[in-house]
Formats: C-alpha cells, sequence, structure tokens
C-alpha cells in the first residue's frame, strides 16, 4: 500500500518490548529500545526523522530490529473486514459470488503476480523441454556437441554490418499520426496478448531501502541481520558494482580497472556475436538463479549463487530487487534518479534509510555535479563529427536535426575552453547556467531536447561501438577496450592525457547535459577553470557543473518514499541538514503537489532524536587546554599557523600529555599541510625525540598507494605489542583514517584535536555555496514580506560571509570534527580522553555544535577549559580511576 492515508489500512501499535522486535540480545540499552520505538512510530506515520545514536550503542541492530518489525507487521496488516453475508442477507449466493470474484479482480498486484507466475511456469516448462530435445538430438549424433541457437553468432556477422551503428529514435511530438497510431497499437497489444513473448512485469512488496556510504559497511548491515530472527524470514539482496559482482573471468582478468570492465560489459552487450556467456538467451538459468536468493545474501552469497548457474551476478541482483524485503546498496547508487532507473529500484511505498548519513548533503551535491573537460570535449566533437559524415543518409529526419545540435553545442564550448585556456585574466570563472550558455554563445541551442535525445535514443552506446570499429584490428577488440580504458582511467576528464576513452568521453558529455539540461538551474553554478599539464606545460580548460541546492534531488526522494530516516552517529549538527535538504523556500517545488506530499516536505515535521552515550560519563574526560606550557595561547587560525612558537607549544603539550595517558593516542590535524610543517618543526626542535621516549610516533602520509593501511597497521602492533607504553598516530581530519576506523580501548585511550578543520575558502565551488545558503536566508525574509522576492536576485546580491553563511560554514567543520572524536568510544566499558588544543573550542558558537555525548547537560559551557598545567592534572587524574569498578 502507497498511501499512508488509505481507509483500509489500520494503525499498527508500537512494541513495547526488546522481544517483541525480536532483539537478538537479552539486556539491551535502554537506547536502543527507545531508538526502535521511534523508528517504528517514523515508518508507520510516514515521517522524515533524523536519528543521531553513537558509535557502539548497537545502532546497527537497532536499525535492522525496528524496521523489519515494522515491515513485518505492515506486510501482514490487518485491513478492514470485507462484507460478509449475514444470516438476514438476502443477496442469493451466486451475486455474492461474483461481487467476491469482482472484489479479487481490482487486486492489481494479485493479478500482476498471477501473470508472472503464470508466465515463468510457461517459460519453465518451454525451456525444460528444449533442452530435453537437445540431449536427445546430441545422442543421436554421438553426443556431437551443437551451439545453442540464437546464443551466439558468427563474429563476421557483426563486423561487415553497421546496420546496429544507426540510430533510431523519435520522439512522440515528431511522429506523423501513422506511426502514432502503430505505436499506440503495438502498446495495447503489448498488453492484452501474452503470446508476442514480452515479459509480464513481476509484482514488487513494500521494502526496506538501506544505504550506506561504503561495501564494507553494507556487508556488516547484512550480517547484523542474519543474526537475528528476521535473518531466516526475509530476502536480501545487496546492488554493487561490476567489479563485486562480475562473474565473467575471462573479461575480470584482461580488464585492469574499473572502467574498462564497465566499457567492456557494455559493449558485449551492443555488438553482436560478442554477448557474455553470463547473460544466456534462455531465461531458466535467472530464474533458478532468483529462486536460489529467496534468503539474505550478501556480496559473496550473490556471486557464489550466480557462479554455480552460470549467469551474471550483477545483473542478476537486479533481477531480486522487486521482490526483496531489504535493498541494500551504496549512496551514489541511490541519489539519483537515472542510477534508480537503472537498477530497478523504486521509491514509491516503500522505506528508505541513510546510515552513517553525516555526509549525505555533500554526497548529494557531488552526484549531480559534472566534469567536462577541453580535450574531452574535443574528442567528442570529433568523434561525432565522423559518425555523422559517415550516416547522416541513412538517418531520419528527427535525428539528423539532434545529432547536428549536439555538434553545434560542443563546437561552441570547444571554442569557449580555448578561448579561457589561451586568455591572460582570471583563472577561475564562476558563472551562473544561463550566463555560461550566453557567454559560450550557445544559448540559442535547447539543451532540454538535447538531452532527452541522449538518454533516449542512446546514441552514447552507438559512438561507443561506432568508435572500437573505426581503430585497431577486430582481433585487438578486447585487448584495446580492457587496457587502453586502463591508462586513461587516472586521467579521467583531464586534459593530462589526450588520449581519453571514448566510452568515458560520451558518459561525461551525457552526465554534463543532464546537468545543464535540468528544467530548474537556479540553485547551480557553472566554474570554468584553466589547468596546466605539470608534463608538458599545456595550458587547457574544464568546465564544472557544481550543484550547490540538495533540496530538489532529496525533495523528489522524499516526495517518492513512504517514509526516509537519516542515521548516524555524529549528526549534530543537524538544524542545518534539514534547511539544506528541505528548506521553507526555494528551487523545491510544490506547486504540483498533493496534501500528503506538502507534509512530507514540511520541515517542520522532521522528528529529531539524538541519544546519549551508553558509557558513563565518568568514562570520558573532555577538555579544552587554552595555553601551552609557556603559557602561550593555542589557537590556529590560518595567521596563527604561519608562528612558529604555535607549534613548538602544542608539540610540547603533546610531549606532556603522553607521559600521563596510557595506551594510544591520536591526533587529528586540519589538513596535510599543517602537519607536515608541525612535524618539521618538532623534529627540529627535540620535540620528536622526547615524545618518542615514551610512545612510538607514526604519521600518516598523503600517498594514494595504501599507504594509510601500513600506517594503520604499524600503530596497532606497536600499542598491543607485550610491554608497549603505547603509540601517537598524527592524522588528518577528512582523511583516511578518521572515519570507519575503529580505535577502541587501548588504541584510543586518547584524541586531541590541533586546531579547527575550516575548509579552504580558497575554494570558488565553497564560496558560491556559502553564498547561496546565506541569499536562502535573504529570499525567506522577502518572501514574508512580500510575494515579489526572487531566489536568482537574492543569491546575485549576496557575495559575502553573512550569519547564515556562517553557520553553514562552521557546521562542515564541526561534522568533521564530530565524525573524528568519535573513533574513540566505541563500547560500554571503554573510556578515553577527548582534548582540544585550540581555545575556539571553548566558544559557544563552537561548543554547541559538538555531540551531545561530550556536552552533557551544561549547555552554558559544554565544554571546559583549562590552562595547560591544571588540564595535566585532570587528565591524570582521569586515567587513575578504576574504570572496572565504575
Amino acid at each position: 500500500m502507497t498511501e499512508l492515508d488509505a481507509s483500509n489500512e489500520q494503525p499498527l501499535p508500537t512494541p513495547q518490548a526488546a522481544e517483541e522486535f525480536g532483539f537478538p540480545i537479552s539486556t539491551p540499552y535502554d537506547i536502543q529500545i527507545e531508538f526502535m520505538q521511534r523508528l517504528f512510530e517514523t515508518l508507520e506515520k510516514g515521517d522524515f526523522g533524523i536519528f543521531e545514536s553513537p558509535t557502539g550503542t548497537g545502532k546497527s541492530l537497532s536499525i535492522i530490529c525496528g524496521a523489519l518489525t515494522w515491515l513485518t507487521r505492515h506486510l501482514n496488516r490487518p485491513t478492514e473486514a470485507t462484507p460478509q453475508k449475514s444470516t438476514n442477507d438476502n443477496k442469493p449466493d451466486w451475486v455474492l459470488s461474483y461481487e467476491n470474484k469482482l472484489r479479487e479482480n481490482d487486486d492489481p498486484t494479485k493479478a500482476a503476480a498471477e501473470r508472472y507466475k503464470a508466465w515463468e511456469l510457461k517459460v519453465r516448462r518451454e525451456e525444460a523441454a528444449i533442452q530435453q530435445e537437445k540431449r536427445r538430438a546430441a545422442r543421436r549424433v554421438g553426443a556431437v556437441s551443437r551451439k545453442p541457437t540464437g546464443h551466439k553468432r558468427n563474429a563476421s556477422d557483426g563486423n561487415n554490418s553497421d546496420e546496429d551503428l544507426i540510430v533510431d529514435y523519435g520522439s512522440d511530438n515528431e511522429l506523423t499520426d501513422a506511426d502514432q497510431a502503430q505505436k499506440l497499437l503495438a502498446a495495447y497489444n503489448s498488453d492484452s496478448d501474452e503470446e508476442d513473448g514480452k515479459i509480464p512485469e513481476e509484482p514488487s512488496i513494500t521494502k526496506i531501502i538501506y544505504a550506506s556510504r561504503t561495501h564494507s559497511q553494507l556487508q556488516q548491515f547484512v550480517s547484523e541481520i542474519k543474526r537475528t530472527r528476521f535473518g531466516k524470514t526475509i530476502k536480501c539482496v545487496v546492488l554493487g558494482s561490476r567489479a563485486q559482482l562480475c562473474t565473467n573471468t575471462a573479461v575480470r582478468k584482461a580488464c585492469g580497472s574499473v572502467q574498462a570492465l564497465n566499457e567492456k560489459c557494455t559493449e558485449m552487450q551492443q555488438q553482436k556475436g560478442t554477448r557474455c556467456p553470463q547473460l544466456p538467451v534462455q531465461h531458466l538459468p535467472m530464474l533458478d538463479f532468483k529462486q536460489a536468493m529467496q534468503k539474505v545474501a550478501d556480496i559473496e552469497d550473490t556471486v557464489t549463487e550466480a557462479q554455480q548457474r552460470g549467469v551474471c551476478a550483477y545483473y542478476g541482483a537486479r533481477s531480486c530487487v522487486r521482490q526483496a524485503h531489504v535493498v541494500a546498496l551504496p549512496y551514489n547508487m541511490l541519489l539519483t534518479q537515472g542510477a534508480r532507473d537503472a537498477l530497478g529500484v523504486q521509491l514509491e511505498g516503500n522505506v528508505v534509510i541513510v546510515d552513517e548519513a553525516h555526509n549525505l548533503v555533500d554526497t548529494i551535491l557531488a552526484s549531480h555535479s559534472a566534469l567536462l573537460s577541453q580535450h574531452t570535449v574535443a574528442l567528442l566533437l570529433d568523434l561525432l563529427q565522423r559518425y555523422f559524415k559517415r550516416f547522416w543518409q541513412r538517418l531520419r529526419g528527427s535525428n539528423v536535426v539532434y545529432i547536428r545540435q549536439t555538434i553545434a553545442l560542443l563546437r561552441a564550448l570547444h571554442k569557449h575552453l580555448q578561448a579561457h585556456a589561451q586568455a591572460t585574466t582570471d583563472d577561475v570563472l564562476v558563472r551562473g547556467v544561463n550566463q555560461f550558455l550566453h557567454e559560450a554563445r550557445a544559448d540559442h541551442i535547447n539543451v532540454f531536447k538535447i538531452d532527452r535525445y541522449l538518454k533516449e535514443s542512446k546514441i552514447g552506446r552507438k559512438l561507443n561501438m561506432f568508435a572500437d570499429r573505426s581503430t585497431g584490428t577486430p582481433g585487438d577488440d578486447n585487448k584495446r577496450t580492457c587496457m587502453g580504458s586502463q591508462t586513461t582511467h587516472a586521467h579521467v576528464d583531464s586534459a593530462s592525457s589526450s588520449s581519453v576513452a571514448p566510452a568515458t568521453a560520451v558518459a561525461a558529455l551525457e552526465t554534463f547535459i543532464g546537468c545543464i539540461g535540468s528544467p530548474d538551474r537556479t540553485g547551480a553554478r557553472v566554474v570554468v577553470r584553466r589547468q596546466q599539464n605539470p608534463q608538458n606545460g599545456e595550458k587547457y580548460a574544464e568546465i564544472t557543473y557544481v550543484l550547490m541546492d540538495p533540496s530538489e534531488a532529496f525533495g523528489e526522494l522524499r516526495r517518492q518514499a513512504r517514509a526516509v530516516v537519516l542515521a548516524g552517529g555524529t549528526m549534530t549538527p543537524a538544524a542545518d541538514i534539514v534547511e539544506q535538504l528541505l528548506p521553507k523556500f526555494g528551487r523545491l517545488s510544490r506547486s504540483d503537489c498533493t496534501v500528503r506530499e506538502l507534509h512530507k516536505l514540511d520541515p517542520d515535521n522532521v522528528r529529531l532524536f539524538a541519544w546519549p552515550h551508553v558509557v558513563a560519563p565518568s568514562h570520558i574526560c573532555a577538555m579544552v587546554v587554552e595555553a601551552g606550557p609557556t603559557n602561550t595561547p593555542l589557537r590556529f587560525t590560518f595567521q596563527d599557523q604561519q608562528k612558529q612558537t604555535s607549534f613548538r607549544e602544542s608539540g610540547w603539550a603533546l610531549a606532556s600529555l603522553c607521559n600521563v595517558v596510557p595506551g594510544g593516542v591520536v591526533v587529528f590535524f586540519p589538513s596535510y599541510s599543517l602537519l607536515s610543517r608541525m612535524l618539521q618543526e618538532w623534529r627540529l626542535c627535540g620535540i620528536v625525540e622526547r615524545i618518542s621516549k615514551r610512545k612510538t610516533l607514526i604519521a600518516e602520509s598523503t600517498g594514494n598507494d595504501g599507504s594509510s593501511q601500513d600506517v594503520l597497521a604499524k600503530y596497532v602492533e606497536c600499542v598491543r605489542k607485550p610491554g608497549s607504553l603505547g603509540a601517537v598516530l598524527l592524522s588528518v581530519v577528512g582523511g583516511r583514517l578518521s572515519e570507519g576506523i575503529n580505535f577502541s580501548d587501548d588504541l584510543g585511550r586518547a584524541v586531541v584535536m590541533i586546531g579547527l578543520p575550516f575548509p579552504s575558502l580558497a575554494s570558488p565551488e565553497l564560496n558560491e555555496r556559502l553564498a547561496y545558503y546565506e541569499s536562502i536566508g535573504k529570499y525567506q525574509e522577502q518572501q514574508s514580506k512580500s510575494s515579489d522576492g526572487s531566489l536568482a536576485a537574492a543569491a546575485s546580491k549576496s557575495h559575502s560571509m553573512g550569519p547564515r553563511a556562517r553557520q553553514l560554514y562552521e557546521s562542515l567543520c564541526m561534522r568533521a570534527v564530530n565524525q573524528s572524536i568519535g573513533r574513540a568510544i566505541r563500547h560500554r566499558g571503554d573510556y578515553a580522553a577527548i582534548v582540544f588544543f585550540d581555545l575556539r573550542y571553548a566558544e559557544s558558537r563552537i561548543s554547541t555544535k559538538l555531540p551531545s555525548w561530550i556536552t552533557g547537560s551544561h549547555a552554558d559551557q559544554p565544554v571546559k577549559r583549562f590552562k595547560f598545567g591544571p588540564a595535566m592534572a585532570q587528565i591524570a587524574s582521569f586515567f587513575k580511576q578504576d574504570f572496572k569498578a565504575l
């Protein structure tokens, strides 16, 4: 059922005890029971909830038991009783029977299920008979194997014909009356006649759509489901990339990168004679795979089942979505409509739960942004011109028009980028979308229609095939596609390599046109940036489409889904998350909304929940150290970062801290640059030597070669080595060791924050985002006073750091801080000191944005501040406690 206010939907009572939720632990925390109850109520009411529960409080199990308890009860929800025949009912039996049959026929889900089941039985019967006949024929000819018809074609068939390269597209507005009539007749026949071979749509059940950042988090979530009673009764499928799910061993070995694997998979579906053997023509293997997947399956389970049946796990997992109770997938597969459509993930009537949602806003903005380089545009222009020159006489009229318009757009973009690369003015230009198109002299081109054409005509696939056949020899197809793309994968959309893979270039164009072709582009900017190739000094330009307002993308998700829940251990501060996702005014259109949808989009209806940590307050020692050993203030603003005295003060303070803290100490810096400069100063003045006498000092580097894992392994080894006094790990906020790493127990007895990790204001994208956020406040003021306010006008007038922009800027900083300090306290018996080496942490504008388990109930002065001497005494006293007795 998709409407919460449906007349036949009876309300479900909220369970009260842990046993009713099927919680697998006999003595759950009180906050876990309350979490499950509030989650159950949020899903039942169809609300939008933000849930903050610190790491170590059993958040994953609470999500699973709360959500799946609601789902199982919802699927068995009692409905209003169907009127039964009473003793004084004068209707004859045949009339009642006819009425009951009409009521059954009114259930479209049941009718769809019966059609699909009938089709499946028919397919199984027919294909089983075909296979049996093939075996008989093989025995008759001496068991000589025969190639299955339709499964493979002669390779020459695809190479000698180019009919499959021709685009055959015509929008409904451009079809003749005869074409329209044939299209309607075909649609009628496909719906009414199952003999045409069309596969009936499998019915979909209400489901929980669970999204998280990484595949490891999804794997952990699935393993937690298996621990509960729901592991034996529900169906769960995990959606992933081809890199995780491809079962074609030969292709995986030949392709050295994810991009190459994607391109090869797409190519094998497009060209004749090269169909992947893991995608058999027969339906039976995939049906058997779906039957085997009627369980809770993680990535490994899915791949194993697919390999046993000789099918593709990547597409097989998609085929299981409609009948799954739980669909687990990464963020990027959920947040865009195109990705959801490709996966077959429907939001209507379903529940969306986003875990580790502290960076959801940034992820939405990144998912709806695009980059196009000068060399990519040049490659696309050349490719499309060659394609058009070869096939223009064989294309129908509408295709000729659209391809010419696309070529004209590419020419305009290329000329504009060339001019900017050769100019001596500003390196970076920031423009609105319409202003950019005007300056590029492309504002006369209808990008909306080009966007539609690229999506519906699938011309990108034709261009990929055309590019593949236009270069190299036929025998080198597999090697060229896989290895050639690998060499350019590291330089996707970058002019550092002029040999961008055609498939990559086409995908970049489709993404970029899809962005600038959006009907509402007020909350977006186009950044034109001049770059220089470090290898040959060549200057080039690139265009970046930057989305600044996530409300449209999230609003569409909220409108479709029954309920949306954002969960995380560090959702504080949550106010700006709500305001960015569901602003009262702005681009989010509400003119075509139903009453129910208006309720969903109302920010006043958001449910905010935050629970304290399961550890006792006595297990946490949080303080601000406002000065170093020589009473020099510890303050690391941009100007203070140039002072060597601040570097030395923090170093000597850290060395003293290591004398009173047992086990491991994790130190977070705002940037790799500051870490490097401070470490260099510490070496020169003997601080490193002083620390090393007590603990091993290990620093994270900027390398991208997996060195962070080596650093972490070395740190763990040093801390846990028998007789060791511990180690000090120098890391960076937002780096590879600041999220998703467990520094429990002796691995994190103290977390030290040096400075505040404010994002760099040198970024034009950040400046525009802050200005836009400030403009929304001005727009709201105008709307409250007059109906003539314009969001675009307000945005154009706001280029300074106003109060709203300052709030967002600080929230971006503190959300990263909260994520980092949450690495330490991981379970009920854990304990740690949280030490801030920057007196700004004691300011209310900063301290109020710290999580509640740090601040406690002292709202006026949530974090205590000390001079150096008293601070060391407090920390030493803290670690002398008997925490087991506490």
